[in-house]
């Protein structure tokens, strides 16, 4: 047990790094809407790459340790998505929105079950559930609402990638902080 919480504590920069990503999404989204609009595909396939490869990272990490494969899933999804994405743009908003929502559904299931995995690894692993709930979230509304046009697609981008960067700050932390106990010889102790 202490091999997966070293493994997965070593690794909480990604985390943080997927945070970056997220917050400098977010902030585009809000100060700039009108030029998002027309980058939007190429804005989220960059940052469904760059998350993409973060996860796959550190899936590769954590290789022969729990549910690893989990992560590398995640990361492959979106790194696909990206390339389809870019290699795509004149799909329109109307598929970009279901590209997005399908995205969204899948990879916050899985950021889901990564989370209860590891609750016996980490406490706080809440963020990380809370971070794939708010995936899920953003994926079902975009599916309910396709039309909902490409600003409030823009904005819906923004909220969904601010909440998600400060989950992803919350969890990079909190293992740092788990990996700080664990090089000082104590236990981390599993969420109740």
């Amino acid at each position: 047990m202490t091999e997966i919480a070293q493994a997965l504590t070593d690794k909480w920069w990604t985390f943080l790094l997927r945070g970056f990503f997220a917050l400098a999404l977010a902030i585009f989204a809000f100060a700039e809407p009108s030029a998002m609009q027309s980058g939007l595909v190429y804005l989220v396939a960059a940052y469904f790459i760059l998350s993409g490869i973060m996860a796959i990272y550190g899936g590769v990490s954590f290789t022969g340790v729990g549910q690893w494969w989990l992560l590398i899933l995640v990361g492959l999804a979106s790194v696909a998505l990206g390339i389809m994405m870019i290699s795509q743009p004149g799909l329109g908003p109307l598929a970009l929105a279901y590209m997005v929502a399908i995205y969204a559904i899948s990879t916050g299931l899985l950021e889901v079950a990564a989370g209860i995995e590891f609750r016996q690894i980490i406490s706080n692993e809440g963020w990380w559930i809370f971070f794939g709930i708010l995936t899920v979230a953003l994926g079902v509304y975009i599916a309910m609402r396709p039309d909902i046009g490409i600003v409030a697609l823009v904005y819906a981008v923004g909220i969904y990638a601010a909440l998600a960067a400060g989950s992803l700050f919350a969890l990079a932390f909190r293992l740092k902080s788990a990996g700080n106990e664990l090089a000082k010889g104590g236990r981390v102790s599993p969420a109740t």
